[in-house]
């Protein structure tokens, strides 16, 4: 369970007023970013599916304490990114008044991937691709994505920076998030979306997934 009382970084900011809509808000760092933005005062729209990746409980326990925000300041939707219908009821509804997007959800994890490859490349492609053209048809902007610091793949330089190499993935994830930062590069090039990708490494706290359990 995520405490959105939990003591934020010294470095704040107030975000009242502001709509963020984050996909994946239900998991380990999702339910952390939207503690996050509701300490700094953000209205939050999470879109989660609850999936059966990990036990959906640990998810449900995760957001509980953010349904009990006053004010109206969250509201949470069941719903896979790439049902295409659920999707854009939920940008119909709200696409005007939301001001950014962080992009979290995904199917996660490199060894999974090579069981379940159209799996990941549906959630992970084809879903990215939906919400960017929902984005793009309610003039959002700005975007915040979960990549993974897998794009790297082989590449036996160290410490990574954002220039090398990734174009020879080494595993289906890998790919399909290098396929999500591509995508964001070209509706940057066609339609000027701000956006970046956060490529992270392996992330261990309150809340992670219990495959990633030490």
């Amino acid at each position: 369970m995520t405490d959105i009382s939990t003591p934020r970084p010294a470095v704040q900011t107030d975000l009242t007023g502001k709509t963020i809509l984050v996909t994946g808000g239900a998991g380990f760092i999702g339910s952390h970013v939207v503690a996050a933005l509701l300490a700094q005062g953000a209205r939050v729209i999470n879109i989660d599916n609850f999936n059966d990746f990990y036990d959906p409980a640990i998810k449900r326990a995760n957001v509980l304490p953010f349904l009990q925000v006053p004010d109206g300041r969250y509201e949470q939707y069941e719903v896979n990114l790439c049902d295409e219908a659920a999707m854009q009821d939920v940008f119909e509804h709200h696409g005007r008044t939301i001001d950014r997007v962080v992009h979290l959800a995904a199917w996660a994890g490199v060894r999974p991937s090579m069981q379940y490859p159209v799996r990941y490349h549906h959630a992970n492609v084809t879903g990215t691709t939906l919400l960017l053209e929902l984005m793009k048809a309610h003039d959002i902007g700005r975007l915040v994505f979960a990549s993974s610091s897998s794009v790297y793949g082989a590449c036996q330089e160290a410490p990574f920076v954002e220039d090398q190499d990734t174009t020879k993935p080494v595993s289906v994830y890998a790919a399909t998030k290098r396929m999500g930062e591509l995508l964001l590069h070209t509706y940057a090039h066609l339609w000027g979306l701000q956006s970046v990708s956060l490529r992270f490494f392996t992330v261990y706290g309150p809340a992670q997934r219990p495959d990633l359990a030490i």
